[in-house]
């Protein structure tokens, strides 16, 4: 790793290639050993070059991650789990898999020892709304709280605490590792958690309100329930059940906006990228409502 960060500060275009390559096609090992160079490093110059680097090469993984993600998308079920840390990658990406999975995965278990097959859906979610909020006390910060402090996800994971969206988010990751059928109904300008069955909506799910479970046939009535938990300007369109890989890119619109707040330009950059690489829709913002937003 000491000769990769020498080739690095080369500046050759044709040695710039080959390093790019060689981290993208040799998996995660080669990004893993680099993070733990970054992590130990004590002199400042070098762990300058080592962050240049990560922030070059794990960003692209990151995003490289989420293009093949969509693809296997199509043809069934988004991997969130692994979702969860490529986009927390995307913004930041000396975080190890290991500490994100560390950190995601004790109420992801915790909820699959509690449900079965045996329960009807209002019961299994009931017991996945015990095991987040009660037993790991995950919770929603102020509904219009725009900070990247309450909405980095690893930072949720830590506090236990975040933004609607993040919430949402997390939620969404913790229900599929459990193998429960939580979909987003998809509005312009948002979204409502709903639990399908058989290709039909059986009740949604107010995550947050520590998932109080509704059986609504009015849609008109979800959207105006959810918008100002949201905190986004809904205009009410036609609904429709998405895969749940329509979350990370409203998690991602999010934190586009919010770097946008920040002024840095660079990490907008990077997100556009990323939800780009997950198809390019887009469901918080319309191209005539920009401004607005």
């Amino acid at each position: 790793m000491h000769y990769i960060v020498d080739l690095f500060r080369d500046g050759d275009p044709a040695v710039s290639a080959a390093l790019e390559r060689y981290f993208l096609d040799n998996g995660p090992g080669p990004l893993q050993s680099l993070r733990e160079c970054y992590r130990i490093e004590m002199d400042p110059s070098r762990k300058v070059v080592l962050g240049r680097m990560l922030d070059k090469y794990g960003k692209k993984a990151a995003i490289e991650g989420l293009r093949q993600l969509a693809e296997q998308c199509k043809d069934g079920e988004c991997g969130m789990l692994e979702a969860g840390y490529l986009l927390a990658s995307v913004t930041d990406p000396t975080i190890a898999r290991e500490d994100y999975l560390e950190m995601i995965m004790p109420p992801s278990v915790a909820v699959m020892a509690e449900i079965s097959d045996a329960k009807t859906g209002v019961e299994n979610v009931r017991l996945l709304n015990h095991v987040f909020y009660n037993r790991y006390g995950f919770t929603s910060s102020n509904p219009f709280d725009m900070s990247l402090e309450s909405s980095l996800l690893m930072a949720v994971l830590e506090k236990r605490k975040g933004s609607p969206l993040a919430l949402s988010l997390v939620y969404f990751i913790v229900a599929q590792a459990a193998g429960l059928p939580i979909y987003p109904l998809c509005f312009t300008g948002g979204f409502v958690p709903v639990y399908v069955e058989n290709g039909r909506v059986l009740f949604n799910i107010n995550v947050f309100h520590k998932g109080e479970i509704f059986i609504e046939n009015d849609i008109s009535k979800l959207v105006k329930n959810q918008a100002s938990a949201l905190g986004v300007n809904v205009e009410i369109g036609e609904a429709k059940v998405r895969r749940d890989a329509s979350i990370l890119v409203m998690y991602l619109e999010f934190l586009q906006m919010l770097y946008s707040d920040a002024g840095n330009p660079s990490v907008q950059m990077d997100i556009e990228d990323a939800i780009e690489a997950l198809g390019g829709t887009r469901f918080l913002t319309v191209e005539e409502d920009d401004d607005n937003w």
